[in-house]
């Protein structure tokens, strides 16, 4: 029923419906949002969805006779009570000072998921940096092939966040912007790709990844895409498809082009990369968080457990606070 993972005194125990939806770097960021459907009654069930431990750091959901419940140390929250047999949305979400969990069912009137989450204040608390260098230094220490897709598909989740902590602590979101000489534009989607490709590369030498970028012939896009070797089944990839927050085809490209761009590789597994970039300078999109904009327009759409939406901060100077 649960997976277990471990990573020195890291210890991550997460539902076997979910493994493919939950990794160690989730729980890095000081702040997250984990979201998904159940069917059939789910809730009604006993058992916990995931929990992470680390010596003086817990954090864990599980739903319990039609609840979900999040704790994190001393400080626990739970949702409304839902035990009817259609579909509802399930969401939890931490940050620094507070917890929060909701059940959103089908027949809900309300507008978003918002108006079904409930809150609970907690003293500051954000992951040990102890457990961020623990997984750097497991990760560099996995250099052969790797045990199978799923293993693969988890250190490149793990990777694209570290790539926005090494992007954010010296400074470097700044180069993504500049269009035609303007600071307070950011670049264009196929440049801002590059430099992220080229951070991914470099998490790519330590564990044995190859990340290549695809020019599209005549459209001025990228695709980026990564390879590794599989032990006993060749070569694994996971596809890469990028929109800038504000952009027009953000669901085009998570329903039609992340999907198109699988099968041209031929394989079951991709990420959709959103570039946050709303800053004093450039208000867009609406959205005052990625958390909110994952929310209203991601997290409606279908996709299998082998997809993942992960947002990049880019902002530069002054940004509105993001929690995801």
């Amino acid at each position: 029923m649960y997976e277990t993972r471990q990573l020195g005194p890291a210890k991550l125990e997460v539902f076997t419906q979910l493994k493919n939806q939950i990794s160690f770097s989730d729980f890095c960021p000081p702040a997250g949002t984990i979201e998904f459907n159940a069917y059939d009654g789910f809730l009604s069930n006993s058992l916990r969805l995931f929990q992470i431990s680390f010596p003086g750091y817990e954090l864990e959901a599980k739903i319990h006779d039609g609840k979900v419940f999040i704790r994190r140390n001393d400080y626990y929250q739970y949702s409304e009570e839902f035990k009817g047999l259609g579909k509802c949305h399930v969401a939890v979400q931490w940050d620094t000072d507070s917890i929060a969990c909701g059940v959103m069912p089908e027949s809900s009137t309300s507008a978003s998921m918002d108006a079904h989450m409930r809150a609970v204040r907690t003293p500051f608390t954000a992951p040990p940096l102890e457990l961020v260098r623990t997984l750097r230094t497991h990760n560099l220490l996995s250099n052969s092939s790797y045990r199978n897709a799923d293993d693969l598909f988890s250190t490149i989740l793990d990777c694209l966040h570290f790539c926005e902590q090494d992007i954010r602590k010296h400074g470097c979101e700044r180069f993504s912007w500049g269009k035609n000489g303007d600071k307070s534009h950011p670049l264009d989607e196929p440049e801002i790709s590059r430099f992220v490709a080229g951070y991914l590369s470099s998490h790519g030498t330590a564990r044995n990844f190859e990340v290549t970028c695809e020019p599209i012939a005549g459209s001025g896009n990228l695709d980026f895409y990564i390879v590794a070797p599989i032990k006993n089944a060749g070569l694994g990839k996971v596809a890469i498809e990028a929109k800038k927050a504000d952009s027009v085809q953000l669901v085009h490209g998570f329903n039609v082009q992340l999907p198109e761009y699988m099968v041209r590789l031929g394989t079951n597994y991709g990420v959709f990369l959103t570039y946050w970039l709303k800053s004093g300078t450039y208000p867009y999109p609406k959205q005052n968080t990625y958390a909110e904009l994952e929310i209203d327009k991601l997290h409606p759409l279908q996709r299998p457990p082998t997809v993942r939406t992960i947002g990049l901060d880019l902002s530069y100077g002054p940004s509105p606070s993001r929690k995801a």
